[in-house]
C-alpha cells in the first residue's frame, strides 16, 4: 500500500480530491481511481520500482498520447500542475491517466450471449491491428526507449521475465526439457526473424487489460509491459488465456478475422508464440511464488506449459 503522506503529496500534483478515491489494483503497479474537483475520474498510478526507468515511462506516455491523437481508444496521460507527464517523490514515479469506461473482458467471457462475445473478440483483434498499424505510422522521438520482447528478451540467457527454466518448482526433467526447448527455439527464431512482423506491441493484453463497453467496443489499458516485439506475441498473449476453453478455436478465429480487417499478418507461427508466452509466465512467477496463491498459480503455469507442448502441433 502507499503511505498516506506519499498519496497526499501525489494527488496534489494534479489538484485531485483527497477524500474520494478507490484502490483499483495492488499488483505490479499500485493504481487508484481518483477524482478532480469537477468530479471527473482518472487513474493514479504508482509505478513498480526497478522495472521501468524514467525514459521508458515517458516513452510509454508519449506513445499513448499519440495513439489518442490518431483516434485509438486508449487512456491518454494527464499533465501535472508542473506541466510534467511524470512526477517523482524520492524513488517513486507517479503518473495520471484518463479513465476508460467498460467491463473487463474476463466478465464478458461469462456472458451466454455468444453473438456478443464473438463481436467482442473480433473487435479485440481489430484493436490490436489498429495498435500495430498506428504505431508503425508514428514517428518516434529520438530518445524513445522501450524494452524489447525480441528473441533475446524471450529466449536469451536473461529473459525479461526471468529464467523460466530455473523455476524452483520444476522437476529436474522439466527444467532440462524447457532449457533444451529454449535453445531450439532460439536457433529456430534466429533463422526466421527477418520474416516476422516486429514493432511496438502491448505485450500484456490479458483479459483484465481489455475493457468492453455496452456496444462491444474495446479499450486497451495498462501499457506498463509494452515495448518492441513480435506482433504474433500480442495475439498469443490473448489466446494463451483461452487455450483450455472448449470454444478456443472459435475465439481464435474471431480474433484473427478481426485483426485481418485492419491489417495483414502471417499467422503461420502463432502456435509457437502461444508456447513462448507460456514460458514467460513460468519465469514471471519465480519472484512471486511465496505470494498468496503463488504456489497454486505456479503449478497451473507449469501444467499448462507442458500440456501445450504435448497438444500444440509445433514442429521445429
Amino acid at each position: 500500500m502507499i503511505n498516506e503522506n506519499l498519496f497526499k503529496k501525489s494527488i496534489s500534483f494534479w489538484n485531485l480530491k483527497n477524500d474520494e478515491f478507490e484502490l483499483l489494483a495492488h499488483r505490479e503497479n499500485i493504481t487508484y481511481k481518483v477524482y478532480d474537483l469537477k468530479g471527473s475520474c482518472f487513474v493514479l498510478r504508482f509505478h513498480r520500482k526497478n522495472y521501468s526507468d524514467y525514459d521508458e515511462i515517458k516513452s510509454e506516455l508519449l506513445w499513448l498520447k499519440n495513439l489518442k491523437i490518431f483516434g485509438m481508444n486508449v487512456p491518454g496521460p494527464i499533465l501535472s500542475i508542473n506541466n510534467r507527464l511524470i512526477e517523482k517523490i524520492q524513488d517513486q514515479f507517479i503518473t495520471l491517466l484518463e479513465w476508460q469506461n467498460g467491463l473487463p473482458l474476463s466478465m464478458i467471457d461469462k456472458t451466454k450471449d455468444n453473438t456478443f462475445r464473438s463481436l467482442v473478440y473480433s473487435n479485440l483483434g481489430e484493436a490490436l491491428a489498429e495498435l500495430h498499424l498506428l504505431s508503425d505510422k508514428w514517428v518516434k522521438p529520438h530518445n524513445f526507449n522501450k524494452r524489447k520482447w525480441d528473441i533475446n528478451g524471450l529466449l536469451g540467457n536473461n529473459p525479461i521475465w526471468d529464467k523460466f527454466w530455473k523455476n524452483p518448482e520444476l522437476t529436474k526433467d522439466q527444467s532440462n526439457k524447457l532449457f533444451n526447448l529454449k535453445k531450439k527455439y532460439h536457433s529456430f527464431f534466429i533463422n526466421i526473424e527477418k520474416n516476422l512482423d516486429y514493432g511496438l506491441i502491448h505485450a500484456d493484453s490479458v483479459r483484465d487489460n481489455v475493457l468492453v463497453d455496452k456496444s462491444g467496443k474495446v479499450s486497451l489499458i495498462d501499457f506498463d509491459d509494452s515495448g518492441y516485439g513480435f506482433r504474433l506475441f500480442d495475439i498469443a498473449t490473448v489466446l494463451f488465456h483461452y487455450i483450455n476453453k472448449k470454444d478456443f478455436l472459435n475465439i481464435k478465429k474471431n480474433i484473427i478475422d478481426g485483426y485481418l480487417k485492419n491489417r495483414d499478418l502471417d499467422f503461420k507461427f502463432l502456435n509457437h508464440f502461444i508456447l513462448l508466452r507460456s514460458f514467460t509466465y513460468i519465469g514471471w512467477n519465480i519472484s512471486r511464488i511465496n505470494e498468496t496463491n503463488g504456489h497454486e498459480r505456479n503449478k497451473k503455469y507449469i501444467e499448462n506449459t507442458f500440456n501445450l507442448i504435448k497438444t500444440l502441433e509445433i514442429e521445429l
